[in-house]
This record gives C-alpha cells, sequence and structure tokens, in this order.
C-alpha cells in the first residue's frame, strides 16, 4: 500500500509539474492561474517545525504568512499557510481550501499546494481541483457583490501531514484609489509557530500602524525605492472563542496599518465618490413636489421622505466594483425601486436638501459602533450609511433601511451607534457622537393582574405589554411575519412553560399608536390547579419575565474577554393579585434598590387586604460589562433573578391569624 501512494502521488507530482510555467485556467466563464515562480517582491518565511500536537486541538498552524505589495498600479496581496494534520478530523476540515477573490478587479494565481509525509514533499497542485464559485454570501442579506471562492479539494491528505500551500491575488477594488491601508489578523483560533505581516510601500508612503491584542517585532528596512514594514511574532497562543462579545471588541490579536492621517481625509475620500453621483433626476423633483404637497411643516416632511425611502425602496445591493462604496444615482434608484444602505441614504439626503433641510450622508460601523473612532482612520471602520439631519432646530439621526419604523422623528428608535462620520460637510469634524432625541428611549412595561375568585377555581390572568422605541419595530416586525393563529401559540407557550394548566381566553389583542410608534399586545388567560396546598397552608409562584428576558448573562462565565448584556432599555414589570376574600399574608415590604455603573435596578412589594402587588424596573445603561466587573454583575444579576422570582403563600380564606406559622412570603435582595 506504501509503494502504491508513493506512486500515486508521483503521479500527481509528474502532473503537477506541468505548471511550473504560469498558466490561466478556466472554470465557466471565471478565470485562475497556476505559477509555481513566487513573485520576485516575496520574502520567502523559512520552514517551520511543528511544536508538537497542542492540547485539545485537531490542526496545529506552523506559518501563517501574509505580505502585500501596497503599490499603486501593482497592489499585490500573497499569502502562505503551513499546517498540521494531526488527526483525521483535521483532515476533514483543512483539505478544502477557499479563497475568495473579485474577479471584475483581481486576478488569483495559485502558486503551491504541497503535502509533506514524513521527509517527503508532494506537489498536488493541478487545475481539476480548483472550482470558482461565485456563492454570494452576502446574498441572504440583499447584497451581491461578484465575489468569487476558489474551492481547492486538496488530494489524500491524511492524519499526520503537513499542508503548505501559497497564492498571490492580484489589484484591488479602485474605489479605494492610490491609498494604502489594511487588515490583517494575528492571532487565530489555534496555536500558531510564526505568523508574519509584511507591507511594502514607496518611499514617499507614510503609513503609520497599530497592533492590538498581541506583542509584535517590528522590523522597518529601506528596499530600493521602496520601505518594507515588518511585524513577527512566534508561538501565538490560541485564543478560545467565549462568545458574547461587545460588538467593538476583537477577541483576536490584529495589526492595521493606513496612508490616511486623520477622518477628514476619509471623509474627503468619501465626499468625493458622492459629489460624483449625477443627483439630478425629473422624477426625484416630482416626487419632492408631492412629499411637500403632503406635509405642513418640515418635521412632517422629513417623516414622510423617510417613509417612502424605507417603505417604497427594497434594500437590494448590487456592490460591484466601485459601486460598493459609490452611491448609485437617485433616478437609478427610483427607477428600480431598490438600493443598499449609501444608495438609499443618498436619496433621502437629496429629498431632504430639496426641501431646504440641512442633510449628509453619514457612515457607521455595526462591527466597532462608538470605537470606530479609536481605530487608524480608514474606510475599512464603516459597513453601513444612515443620514443625518437638521430637522426643525433639532439634530436627527434617519436609517432609511429599517422597515418597521413609524411615529414622529422623535419616537423612532434611536439608531445605537455611538459615532458616525459626516459625509460632505465642510469646515467641521466629521466625527459626529449620535445622541437620541427626547423620548428616543426603548421602553417595555408589562402588567400581569391575577384575578382569585375562589383558591379552587381557576386563576384569570389578563397581561397587557406597550413596546415603544426599537421594541416597538421588533414587535411589528414579528407579528407582520408570523399569523395570528401562531402568535397566540407562542405567547400562550410562553406562559405555558410556568404555568402548565394555562389555556387562552379569546384572542391576542394587537393595538398600534402610529405617531408614538407604541404598540400595545393584551391578552387573557385562565389557569387551572394555580395554587399548591401544603400544611393548610396556600402557594402560588410568580416571574416577571420581562425582567428576566432582558436581564442577559454570557453563556460563558469564566471568561477574559468583557461581554454584551444588550442594549440600553427601560424595562417595568409589575405583577397584581386581587383576591376576593380576605386572606392572612405578610410580606417584606423594604424597596430593594440597586445601582451599578452597568444598570439601575428597583422594586417594592405591597399588600393592602385583598390586594397584592409587586412592581419592579429594569434599567440597562451600559451594554457591556469589564472582566473585571463579571463578578459583581452576575451576583447581582443573581439578586435580581431571585426577586422576580417568588411566591405568595397565605392561609385559607376569611381566616386571619397573627398566630399562623406563614412561610417567608418573597424574597428580597440583600441590602
Amino acid at each position: 500500500m506504501k509503494l502504491i501512494a508513493t506512486l500515486f502521488l508521483s503521479y500527481l507530482m509528474l502532473l503537477a509539474s506541468t505548471l511550473c510555467a504560469a498558466e490561466q485556467h478556466m472554470f465557466g466563464k471565471y478565470v485562475f492561474e497556476t505559477d509555481s515562480a513566487i513573485p520576485a517582491w516575496v520574502k520567502l518565511a523559512k520552514d517551520q517545525k511543528s511544536k508538537g500536537k497542542p492540547e485539545g486541538q485537531n490542526t496545529e498552524y506552523a506559518l501563517l504568512d501574509t505580505q502585500v505589495h501596497a503599490v499603486p498600479g501593482d497592489y499585490q496581496f500573497y499569502k502562505a499557510f503551513s499546517s498540521y494534520l494531526h488527526n483525521s478530523q483535521a483532515v476533514s476540515e483543512s483539505s478544502e481550501i477557499q479563497i475568495t477573490f473579485n474577479p471584475e478587479y483581481q486576478q488569483l494565481v495559485i502558486h503551491t499546494i504541497d503535502l509533506v509525509r514524513g521527509k517527503e514533499k508532494f506537489n498536488v497542485l493541478r487545475p481539476e481541483i480548483v472550482r470558482l464559485l461565485q456563492q454570494e454570501e452576502d446574498l441572504r442579506n440583499g447584497i451581491l457583490n461578484g465575489a468569487v471562492t476558489a474551492l481547492v479539494m486538496v488530494p489524500n491528505t491524511r492524519p499526520g501531514d503537513r499542508l503548505d500551500y501559497s497564492y498571490t491575488i492580484k489589484g484591488r477594488n479602485p474605489v479605494y484609489g492610490d491609498k494604502i491601508f489594511g487588515v490583517n489578523h494575528l492571532g487565530w483560533a489555534v496555536d500558531v509557530g510564526f505568523t508574519r505581516v509584511r507591507v511594502l510601500v514607496q518611499k514617499q508612503t507614510k503609513l503609520q500602524a497599530n497592533v492590538h491584542g498581541v506583542k509584535t517585532k517590528y522590523k522597518k528596512k529601506k528596499k530600493g525605492d521602496h520601505i518594507e514594514h515588518i511585524w513577527l511574532v512566534k508561538k501565538v497562543a490560541r485564543r478560545v472563542d467565549e462568545g458574547g462579545y461587545p460588538a467593538w471588541f476583537n477577541r483576536y490579536g490584529f495589526i492595521e496599518y493606513s496612508e490616511f492621517k486623520n477622518w477628514t481625509e476619509v471623509s474627503n475620500w468619501a465626499g468625493g465618490l458622492y459629489q460624483s453621483v449625477d443627483q439630478s433626476s425629473t422624477e426625484l423633483d416630482k416626487l419632492v413636489k408631492k412629499l411637500q404637497d403632503g406635509s405642513a411643516t418640515d418635521s412632517e416632511y422629513a417623516v414622510n421622505a423617510l417613509d417612502f425611502v424605507q417603505q417604497q425602496v427594497r434594500y437590494l445591493g448590487l456592490e460591484f466594483g466601485l459601486n460598493s462604496h459609490l452611491p448609485h444615482t437617485p433616478a437609478e434608484v427610483l427607477k428600480n425601486r431598490y438600493g443598499d444602505c449609501k444608495d438609499k441614504s443618498n436619496l433621502l439626503v437629496q429629498l431632504l436638501q430639496k426641501n431646504g433641510i440641512e442633510a449628509y450622508s453619514a457612515l457607521v460601523s455595526y462591527s466597532y459602533r462608538e470605537g470606530f473612532s479609536e481605530y487608524l482612520p480608514s474606510p475599512f471602520a464603516f459597513d453601513h450609511a444612515i443620514v443625518m439631519a437638521n430637522v426643525s432646530g433639532k439634530k436627527v439621526w434617519l436609517d432609511p433601511t429599517r422597515t418597521n419604523q413609524s411615529g414622529k422623528l422623535n419616537k423612532r428608535a434611536f439608531l445605537k451607534f455611538g459615532s458616525s462620520l459626516i459625509i460632505g460637510r465642510d469646515g467641521e469634524d466629521p466625527v459626529e457622537p449620535l445622541n437620541p432625541l427626547s423620548g428616543q428611549t426603548d421602553i417595555v412595561t408589562v402588567k400581569e393582574s391575577y384575578k382569585v375568585k375562589n383558591i379552587k377555581k381557576p386563576v384569570l390572568l389578563t397581561v397587557k405589554s406597550v413596546y415603544t422605541g426599537g421594541q416597538a419595530e421588533y414587535i411589528r416586525s414579528v407579528f407582520k411575519s408570523s399569523s395570528y393563529s401562531e402568535m397566540q401559540d407562542n405567547y400562550l407557550n410562553y406562559y405555558a412553560k410556568i404555568y402548565p394548566a394555562i389555556s387562552a381566553e379569546g384572542k391576542i389583542s394587537y393595538n398600534e399608536s402610529e405617531d408614538e410608534n407604541r404598540i400595545t399586545i393584551t391578552e387573557k388567560y385562565k389557569i387551572k390547579d394555580f395554587f399548591e396546598k401544603e400544611d393548610g397552608l396556600y402557594k402560588s409562584s410568580y416571574y416577571a419575565t420581562a425582567i428576566g428576558q432582558f436581564l442577559t448573562k454570557p453563556d460563558v462565565i469564566r471568561r477574559e474577554s468583557p461581554a454584551t448584556i444588550g442594549q440600553p432599555i427601560v424595562v417595568s414589570h409589575e405583577i397584581t393579585v386581587d383576591y376576593l376574600n380576605d386572606v392572612a399574608m405578610y410580606i417584606d415590604s423594604t424597596p430593594v434598590i440597586k445601582t451599578t455603573e452597568e444598570i439601575d435596578y428597583t422594586s417594592r412589594s405591597a399588600f393592602f387586604s385583598k390586594h397584592f402587588e409587586h412592581r419592579a424596573t429594569l434599567k440597562i445603561k451600559k451594554n457591556w460589562v469589564p472582566v473585571e466587573s463579571m463578578e459583581r454583575y452576575l451576583s447581582l444579576a443573581k439578586q435580581i433573578e431571585n426577586d422576580i422570582d417568588f411566591s405568595l403563600t397565605f392561609s385559607s380564606e376569611g381566616k386571619k391569624s397573627n398566630n399562623m406559622p406563614l412561610k417567608k412570603l418573597l424574597k428580597v435582595l440583600e441590602k
């Protein structure tokens, strides 16, 4: 068998020998090249030996080498990998290589695919093992960019092999012009023996760089008319994915570099793109007139314009070539009735400006949120576009891609991006913080009312929930995407987890106040076997579900990284129980007040003869918890959980006694 395997690999090697020179290969309508000759500007890394199988890891990366020929007109990106496949799982995970490029402005050249087995090295690269697929990974999000994935199915890999491969991608998106910038990872979910990032630039290019999360050895050398920047790091320990990170946090070490001196230069770059777009359109002018006729004030006009772009222009991004960052013209967008975030934002800006409203497109980041300005200035910092406008003396932030909004400007959900980069505004700092208007707060208010007519009969439960801001948007989207019968079942099953013998009393009531962006949902239920009898006493259980829903804890508790705890919100949950007759009940009515940097929590219980009430309010002020505060936060969360999950115990109706041995009725927080 060893002889057969050796002969097979020798055959592959013979086939691959025909690929020594540069050759072009077609797969469908796409092209890739094979060329064993590494570009002359590349500085090859030495072979890295295995340090021994890392505990609990299938694949060990010996080498991750990234080199960039960052020269205008001849931009090239070289990658070399070397990994040890320690077991069959590693073989399954690593024997299919994926390389993504955009054939509109990039060319893929595969140099080597080698298997090292013992002292033997076999070149297994041949065109037949490569497939070019246009996967459009962002299609589900309504984005097409023309990217193609080269899927390389490496043959005859075995446990214990070392897999080496290298390739070059030539070219980059011309929308970036001549400015040099980039981001490269220096850490992964597995151990890496040796990592290098090498960037070759022209001598006159002034490059600034920052390294995050790992210590590197930096070298800067002159290479003729060029300067090379090299960052080296050995034995990069794996970073276990703890999950639940704040948006701005990057678990893995990385390096960023940029030729942009400041954010004003980035704004000017983007402004040049937007200014190049033909903003004139007969249909646009007609639309402006129609919106004006239906609006009495600038605020009404802004709402109507926003509603039009949100509701009448569907989200679809054709982000081919320059249009990855260059908006399509308003004429195109209105004709096609589709566009991505920059298309829709630019259209909205034009609608507002033609009515005399100051408005600008603004770049924001889902990834970095408010933290983007802490990184080096570059276009990589942004992945979304919105609109900033001055309407009736108030600065408002508008997102024309959100389709479930409603209400006046100050009632719509606040966009929680933290900061933005304003495009096209002269003479001012382009970095602008997003601040909410008065009233732009996400609020959830739930009131559960229990009616007890007789302890032996079913209890009637009425639940009234009110949602505003972003929560109203969310509820609106849920009801749009589901039938009433589905929602009825979902709501019923939610409470059935607490009260198994529950049944619905009529249909869910859904009421919406569009101007106020407020949704009210009313549910009615009947609960059998509500009380448990023990030692002559009657016990009933309650849980403030709204508080529990938004009181989040990370899945990984013992962690080395900060954890997200949701978005800023105010949640109130009131539980009332009304008895037909007097009952004997004792409770602790001491208010509970807890305040930390992240949250505020208050609750209070009261009982008056036939009426019990428990009111709790949770306010999330900060959406993440640092590592050093995690223990404190988790302790507080546990206390709150105890407070919202409680039982009431009372003697039989009509029997009052101060001497009756009653259990503690409420679990309360420690002061």
